[in-house]
């Protein structure tokens, strides 16, 4: 039976970017799944076809500026071979009647210029440097396990709060990915923490990436052309984080027009446009602007105009910035420089309506807290190719991110027999600095052996907390900064794998990662062997193993279930070692014959150690304490189970998907030394994805979720603090004690989304519902009370008795948008 599989070779353009359907290519002799890889980056079609069908096939074709109609009909002229388009699919399959084969030639070649990426396809490349995901191939034919690959179009199908198509977000509907706090774009894979995932932007990392505490991520989706994810079989090339590995590439600059989008939605509008510079330049600017700041005018002159006394004062936005210029020098060499500016600013607090007026009598307070934080990053790189078998990316990057916090208080005492005033200032900043030098190399010593080997170097600056003080009243000023440290750590990686198919029924890929980190003079070491192993016994279905080891050194310090921009960043010092985790994992998968259905599962178990988090009543240590004596080392485990269901093709296309999951931790300085669970450890999660295209201009989405309740921590007992400035402490409030962490579990969390997209001639609008049959998911417990009334013979009165009480944040939220093509 003709075995068929679906090769997703080239990348989806995003709907935002008219592509030219003309083609420029020239291949002598070569492969027909490597001339592929060029006719989808110019086009962002996919082929659809028989793995047997293109076995030994071979073509020579020159096309300049041509229809991809006739490419096609030249490239598969004489041969045995008919292809049909379908959409964005091209269609291959085998004519009735055999023809002799005969080989086309020609001459010249233009080919546009792309960055290197890491294709699957085993095959003799162009001289040209083509930009593919390592995970185009279907999971039955690869290695690897736990490795998705994340098309723009999944990103923009996925319903989401307030419609904001959201990278990270998509992948909260992968199995084993669960989002933390509702609504929210964090991630916790696998029953690892936040910090524990590395988030990259061309290949370059971020260490802040969402806005407004985690509401929004960082990345600009209407500029994606594709994320590359990785849980479990973690390629050789990455390292630094323990859970899991994820590199947003973007498109690259349109050569045949100038072509963008607008995006007007209900919270925020982008616009974005890429174009040629000449013949061999091209250019993309991407801008994405919140809209917060002016919606809440209305909203903030309504709750003044109900106060006489006190004015409410409220501004935030966000914004994102991409700017990427790529020329090609050559057919076997790029270079291109790139841009990323995101950045959000809070201001908040009150002022009294008195405090201005010179003849108001009484005690004035302005109470003003303002926020400032976000991401640059500049980025040059240089791809070359040396030979058919040898490529390289040479990239050199600065990344900075930066946070700081003022509040200002201002009292004002107006009495008739005089005037006082005072006024203090509370400043804190923290940033990280980062400059990266790395080489890549790509080698392919025959159709078997794949090899990636590279380098790198970089060079860190930490400034975890930098706090001043300042105070004034009267003829008083006094300054005082905290003695907090800064400081510089240097990296140096390597590393290399071979990805060795050894038969048709054995694939392996070996691999290790080396790295040194110093600081302070001392110099720590970590070294990640990585392996996963294939056995195919049939064509559509496979079983697989992995290992991975992955080291940690710089890790971000939580203080609540929010990703908040005041979560310092520090590096592994003093005491304390790299954090590790060991993986192993191993997994079953299915595909149908006509590639239609996909079936997987997964299951793995993880132990990590050396774990960094506060102590406990870390906030009782005196203020001037170094970082490390607030903190504290430990060990986790995780484990679990991930399947999933997986229709690919057809209208109607989506998954199901089910994890079963444990997650806990230990710290000797933490919950009296008892093994406590992970904030995240959700023992039952659901995923249920289903789209459908209606017709060409219709597509509804829906999205369902379903988990067991996050932990959480129960202050379940208080006392009473003494009032040492009255003499009969009649108590100074109440401080409450916890007894075990993470020991109360929330109620199961369930929610569906909504969304369909409507195109017409000019762009397309997308109409969203968040919760659409509004379940008020419980997101937090707090301690309150509740009135009693007592009513005894002689007695009457109203008491009040302590009780926990559930705090519920999103009902049902619709949303639109509209986004215009041109």
């Amino acid at each position: 039976m003709k075995r068929l599989i679906s090769l997703l070779i080239g990348i989806v353009c995003c709907a935002s970017v008219v592509t030219a359907q003309n083609v420029t290519i020239r291949a002598v002799n070569q492969p027909a799944s490597t001339v592929f890889r060029s006719i989808v980056e110019q086009t962002g079609k996919n082929f659809v076809y028989s793995s047997e069908l293109l076995k030994d096939v071979k073509v020579t074709v020159t096309a300049k500026n041509k229809p991809l109609k006739y490419v096609l009909a030249e490239m598969f002229s004489g041969t045995s071979i008919e292809y049909k388009i379908n959409g964005n699919n091209i269609v291959l399959k085998r004519k009735k009647k055999m023809e002799k084969p005969k080989k086309v030639t020609s001459t010249t070649v233009i080919i546009p210029t792309i960055k290197m990426e890491e294709p699957t396809i085993k095959s003799t490349m162009l001289d040209e440097v083509v930009v593919l995901s390592r995970l185009e191939a279907p999971q039955v034919e690869t290695s690897e396990i736990g490795a998705k690959k994340v098309t723009a179009d999944e990103v923009r199908n996925t319903p989401v709060l307030l419609g904001e198509a959201d990278v990270i977000k998509a992948l909260h509907t992968q199995p084993g990915v669960t989002e933390g706090t509702e609504g929210m774009a964090g991630m916790y894979v696998h029953g690892g923490n936040a910090d524990e995932n590395l988030y990259m932007l061309d290949n370059v990392p971020l260490y802040q990436v969402n806005h407004f505490a985690g509401l929004f991520s960082a990345f600009n989706t209407d500029i994606i052309r594709y994320i590359d994810f990785f849980k479990s079989s973690m390629p050789a090339k990455y390292d630094g984080r323990l859970s899991s590995f994820m590199d947003v590439r973007l498109q690259n600059g349109n050569r045949e027009g100038h072509h963008g989008s607008a995006r007007l939605g209900l919270t925020s509008g982008a616009f974005n446009i890429s174009g040629p510079i000449g013949k061999k330049t091209t250019y993309l600017v991407g801008l994405r602007r919140s809209w917060f700041d002016v919606l809440s005018i209305p909203f903030v002159a309504i709750a003044n105009s109900q106060n006489e006394d006190e004015k409410l004062r409220f501004n935030y936005y966000f914004m994102d910035f991409n700017a990427r210029v790529q020329h090609r020098f050559s057919p076997k060499a790029t270079a291109f420089v790139s841009l990323y500016f995101g950045d959000d600013k809070l201001k908040t607090g009150t002022d009294e309506k008195g405090m201005d007026q010179s003849d108001s009598w009484g005690s004035f307070e302005n109470d003003r807290f303002d926020m400032h934080w976000g991401n640059l990053l500049v980025h040059t790189g240089l791809n070359y190719r040396f030979n058919h078998n040898l490529s390289s990316e040479f990239t050199a990057a600065y990344t900075r991110f930066f946070s700081g916090m003022k509040h200002d208080l201002h009292n004002i005492d107006r009495m008739p027999g005089g005037t006082t005033e005072s006024r203090s200032i509370l400043n804190t900043d923290n940033n990280i600095n980062d400059w990266i030098f790395r080489g890549d190399f790509d080698w392919r010593p025959n159709d078997n052996n794949r090899v990636r080997f590279g380098a790198g170097y970089t060079r860190h600056s930490f400034l975890p907390a930098r706090t001043t003080r300042e105070y004034k009243a009267g003829n008083t000023h006094t300054f005082s900064r905290d003695s907090t440290w800064a400081n510089g750590a240097n990296e140096v990686n390597a590393y290399i794998e071979d990805d060795w198919k050894i038969n048709d029924k054995f694939r392996m890929n070996a691999g290790f990662h080396g790295s040194l980190f110093n600081i302070s003079g001392k110099t720590k070491y970590g070294w990640s062997p990585r392996l996963s192993f294939s056995y195919r016994p049939a064509q559509n279905w496979a079983v697989k193993f992995a290992y991975a080891r992955t080291t940690q050194y710089v890790h971000q310090l939580n203080q609540s279930y929010l990703a908040l921009p005041t979560d310092q960043w520090i590096p592994i010092s003093g005491k304390f070692k790299p954090e590790t985790a060991d993986k192993i994992s191993l997994g079953g998968y299915w595909q149908s014959s006509d590639k239609t259905y996909a079936i997987s599962v997964e299951g793995y178990y993880k132990w990590m150690d050396n774990l960094v988090e506060y102590k406990d009543e870390y906030y009782l240590r005196p203020p001037l304490d170094l970082w490390n004596a607030q903190l504290c080392s430990g060990k986790g485990t995780a484990k679990g189970i991930d399947f999933k269901i997986e229709k690919v093709f057809g209208k109607v296309t989506g998954h199901v998907s089910y994890s079963l999951a444990w997650a806990d931790r230990t710290f000797a300085d933490k919950n009296g030394g008892r093994t406590f669970p992970a904030k995240f450890d959700n023992r039952h999660t659901i995923n249920v994805m289903l789209n459908w295209k209606i017709n060409d201009k219709v597509q509804l989405n829906a999205s369902w979720v379903g988990h067991s309740g996050n932990r959480f921590t129960l202050l379940n007992q208080v006392w009473d603090a003494p009032d040492f400035d009255t003499a009969d402490w009649s108590g100074g409030g109440e401080s409450p004690l916890r007894t075990g962490i993470n020991s109360y579990q929330l109620p199961f969390y369930h929610r569906l989304d909504l969304s369909c997209t409507v195109k017409n001639k000019r762009g397309y609008w997308t109409f969203g519902l968040y919760n659409a049959y509004c379940h008020m998911n419980t997101v937090a417990v707090k301690r309150g009370t509740r009135d009693i009334t007592v009513s005894k013979p002689g007695e009457h009165y109203i008491t009040s008795e302590p009780v926990f009480k559930r705090v519920k944040l999103l009902p049902v939220i619709p949303s639109f948008s509209y986004t215009w093509l041109f």
